[in-house]
Protein backbone atom coordinates (compact mmCIF):
# COMPACT_ATOMS: atom_id res chain seq x y z
CA UNK A 1 0.00 0.00 0.00
CA UNK A 2 2.87 2.13 0.81
CA UNK A 3 3.97 2.24 -2.64
CA UNK A 4 0.26 3.44 -4.05
CA UNK A 5 0.64 6.35 -1.40
CA UNK A 6 3.94 7.24 -2.89
CA UNK A 7 2.71 6.76 -6.24
CA UNK A 8 -0.34 9.44 -5.81
CA UNK A 9 2.21 11.99 -3.92
CA UNK A 10 4.48 11.95 -6.68
CA UNK A 11 1.28 12.22 -9.52
CA UNK A 12 0.04 15.25 -7.17
CA UNK A 13 3.12 16.94 -6.81
CA UNK A 14 3.73 16.72 -10.87
CA UNK A 15 0.73 17.96 -11.31
CA UNK A 16 0.95 21.07 -9.20
CA UNK A 17 -2.20 20.15 -6.87
CA UNK A 18 -1.56 20.50 -2.60
CA UNK A 19 -0.19 16.95 -1.25
CA UNK A 20 -2.35 16.68 1.66
CA UNK A 21 -3.72 13.73 3.63
CA UNK A 22 -7.20 14.31 2.21
CA UNK A 23 -5.95 14.54 -1.80
CA UNK A 24 -3.77 11.39 -1.36
CA UNK A 25 -6.93 9.61 0.30
CA UNK A 26 -8.76 11.14 -2.42
CA UNK A 27 -7.19 9.51 -5.27
CA UNK A 28 -6.70 6.21 -3.62
CA UNK A 29 -9.30 3.34 -4.01
CA UNK A 30 -9.97 0.84 -1.18
CA UNK A 31 -9.23 1.23 2.90
CA UNK A 32 -5.93 2.83 3.26
CA UNK A 33 -3.55 2.81 6.61
CA UNK A 34 -4.10 6.62 7.73
CA UNK A 35 -0.84 5.87 10.08
CA UNK A 36 1.04 5.23 6.83
CA UNK A 37 -0.81 8.03 4.70
CA UNK A 38 -0.32 10.81 7.18
CA UNK A 39 3.11 9.57 7.85
CA UNK A 40 4.11 9.62 4.14
CA UNK A 41 2.45 13.26 3.47
CA UNK A 42 4.40 14.32 6.23
CA UNK A 43 7.80 13.05 5.07
CA UNK A 44 7.31 14.21 1.70
CA UNK A 45 6.59 17.52 3.13
CA UNK A 46 9.48 17.63 5.27
CA UNK A 47 11.96 16.38 2.76
CA UNK A 48 10.15 15.48 -0.60
CA UNK A 49 13.26 13.94 -2.20
CA UNK A 50 13.37 11.12 0.52
CA UNK A 51 10.76 9.19 -0.82
CA UNK A 52 11.81 6.95 -3.90
CA UNK A 53 10.89 7.75 -7.10
CA UNK A 54 7.90 5.14 -8.81
CA UNK A 55 8.69 3.44 -11.69
CA UNK A 56 5.90 1.45 -13.47
CA UNK A 57 6.80 -2.31 -13.52
CA UNK A 58 7.29 -3.62 -17.61
CA UNK A 59 4.25 -5.74 -18.26
CA UNK A 60 6.14 -8.59 -19.79
CA UNK A 61 3.65 -11.00 -21.35
CA UNK A 62 0.04 -10.28 -23.10
CA UNK A 63 -1.75 -12.38 -20.13
CA UNK A 64 -0.11 -10.38 -17.76
CA UNK A 65 -0.95 -6.83 -19.34
CA UNK A 66 -4.36 -8.38 -19.78
CA UNK A 67 -4.81 -8.66 -15.72
CA UNK A 68 -3.03 -5.34 -15.13
CA UNK A 69 -5.52 -3.62 -17.18
CA UNK A 70 -8.68 -5.60 -15.90
CA UNK A 71 -7.04 -4.75 -12.55
CA UNK A 72 -7.10 -0.83 -12.96
CA UNK A 73 -10.46 -1.00 -14.83
CA UNK A 74 -11.57 -2.37 -11.34
CA UNK A 75 -10.01 0.85 -9.58
CA UNK A 76 -11.83 3.09 -11.58
CA UNK A 77 -15.02 1.90 -11.29
CA UNK A 78 -14.62 1.57 -7.73
CA UNK A 79 -13.44 5.42 -7.41
CA UNK A 80 -16.13 6.52 -9.82
CA UNK A 81 -19.00 4.62 -7.82
CA UNK A 82 -17.40 6.47 -4.74
CA UNK A 83 -17.19 10.25 -6.37
CA UNK A 84 -20.54 9.15 -7.51
CA UNK A 85 -22.23 8.51 -4.09
CA UNK A 86 -20.61 11.91 -3.02
CA UNK A 87 -22.62 13.90 -5.64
Amino acid sequence: MSQDIIEVIHRLATEGKAVTTATVRARLSGPVNMAELISLVNRYRTAPESLPETAPEPITSEPDRLTALEEKVRQLEARLTRLEGNT
